[in-house]
């Protein structure tokens, strides 16, 4: 069996773990967090497909094959680990209200993305009382 090293998720966590211990007031994972899935308010595009392509290519995420952007505060989606969520899950929190999101799925053929809006309540991991890791919608 060939040995494996450290995943990125892995070494993202130990050091978000390491920031907090030091007293570092922000949380690097909670910052990837909203890189990766807040965009409120939402950017202006003429449809959801243009959105996704837009969004995709800025925030450097052209190579997930999904990916879901929440339309909220940081400070709302943060408060589904604490006060508006029940638990789902190892660390994970599903929150009480919908929230808008759009969710971006790639067409390998094409390159291109194609986004749906809707409303749905959501999922995410939570360390330290902040959302870390979108699970995903419900």
């Amino acid at each position: 069996m060939a040995a494996r090293g450290p995943r990125p998720a892995t070494l993202l966590l130990l050091a978000a773990c390491l920031a907090l211990a030091s007293g570092d007031l922000s949380n690097p994972l909670n910052d990837l967090f909203r890189k990766n899935h807040v965009d409120n308010p939402k950017t202006v595009a003429t449809n959801d497909n243009a959105y996704c392509n837009k969004l995709m290519w800025e925030r450097l995420l052209y190579w997930k094959f999904s990916n879901t952007f929440i339309h909220d505060s940081i400070e709302n989606i943060n408060k589904v680990c604490t006060t508006d969520g029940k638990a789902a899950g190892p660390s994970q929190q599903e929150s009480n209200s919908p929230f808008k999101i759009t969710v971006c799925t790639l067409k390998p053929w094409s390159l291109s993305y194609t986004g749906a809006s809707s409303s749905a309540k959501i999922v995410i991991s939570c360390l330290h009382e902040v959302a870390v890791l979108f699970v995903k919608s419900v």
